[in-house]
Order: C-alpha cells, then structure tokens, then sequence
C-alpha cells in the first residue's frame, strides 16, 4: 500500500457510510485530495477535531483500490467557526475550488489562495456586510479563474460602469484584503460581483455555484 503525505487545506467534509466522513483536501504538493477518514462522525473521534473545515493539518492518505483512506491527520492551523460571513465565503470559495478542480494536478499558488482567503476572512473584525461580503467571494473567485486559465477579459466593451472596470482591475492586481478598504457604492460593489460571477458561468462547472446566495441569504 502506498501512501501520500501532504500539508492541506481542509474544503470540506460529508457523511460516508454511517459513522465515516469524506474529506476534501487541497494539498501544497498534491492539490486536491478526497479520501475517507473512519469513525471521524463519532463524538470519541480524536482524528476528527484535527479534520476541522478551513483549518490546516498535516495528513497522510493510503491509496486504496475503491477510495484513499486518511489514515493521519495533525492539525496545524485552527480555524475560528464564529463569523457567519466568513463562514459563508470560506465555504462558498471551497465548493468552487472543488468543482473547478481535479485530482493529481497541484498547482501552489492556489494553495497559497486558500491561505489568503481564510486569513482576510479570520481577520473580520465584525460581521460584514452581504455586498462586502459578496465583493471579497467575488474577488476570491476572479483571483481562483485567473490562475485556472479562465480569468474573464476586461478590455473591448464591457457591460459595467468604467468604474466597476477599475474595481475589477483592482481585485485582480492587489491583495484581496485590499477589498476590505474601498468604498465605492454599494450599487458599483453588485455590479462588480454580477461580472465576476457571470464569468463562471463559461467554465466547465458540473453545477451552478451556490456562493452568492449562500452568502446574501446567511447575511440578509
């Protein structure tokens, strides 16, 4: 049996058989990883606190002949689960890392996104406004389609205001707790995310992206 050791973001986690749960992981080395972790849906589980969503831990997965196994997990990097916005983006920018991606392909900089997502998010200071917050996901998400290839084009005739036009060249060019400080209109912040959101649209999704309701229905 062979045996992958990688550091990684935990993206998310869903029931498997009765008292397992599915991981899905972005490895440094690896990328994405999905494997099964035992026993980790019982409340005596040690492993399972180590398996946090958002957090980051050491891991490592046993390649078996119907699903990997997590065999280790060792967390290095605790998340806070208190802010609903955050939680909101987190969750809703790791289901698109998910769909967009595939196993066996790593690619750092994404890695390096995720940290940069979680750390501005761990960083609310209070919870942030549903256009806000829509505005950090839709950067976060302009910032995962550039590095994937499918960063939509802002040149030629766009159907948004010139300032929405500045805005995007502004989330695409800076760090995304960059967004935390403009202060354009709320009206300029919609717009700016519809653009981004409507680009993933020509992506090769296998389902429409839950992140912008998620977000807007959780901070109504």
């Amino acid at each position: 049996m062979s045996y992958i050791r990688d550091r990684a973001f935990v993206l998310k986690r869903q029931p498997f058989n009765e008292h397992d749960r599915k991981y899905f992981l972005y490895g440094r080395s690896y990328g994405l990883l999905i494997a099964v972790a035992r026993g980790t849906s019982l409340a005596r589980s040690k492993q399972a606190g180590h398996l946090e969503p958002f957090s980051q831990s050491d891991v490592m997965i046993a390649e078996g002949k119907f699903f990997d196994k997590l065999a280790v997990a060792r967390n290095i990097q605790h998340t806070p689960h208190e802010n609903l916005g955050a939680l909101a983006i987190m969750g809703s920018f790791c289901d698109l890392l998910i769909s967009l991606s595939r196993p066996g392909i790593s690619d750092g900089r994404i890695f390096d996104l995720i940290s940069e997502v979680r750390d501005v998010c761990v960083g609310f200071t209070s919870e942030p406004t549903k256009e806000r917050a829509r505005l950090i996901l839709a950067g976060s998400t302009l910032k995962l389609l550039d590095l994937l290839g499918f960063g939509p084009s802002f040149e030629g005739d766009l159907d948004v205001s010139p300032q929405s036009v500045t805005l995007l060249k502004f989330l695409r060019r800076f760090p995304l707790a960059d967004a935390m400080r403009v202060t354009v209109s709320t009206d300029i912040m919609e717009a700016t995310s519809s653009f981004i959101e409507n680009a993933v649209s020509y992506t090769p999704l296998d389902k429409s992206p839950h992140g912008p309701i998620t977000v807007h229905s959780i901070l109504e």
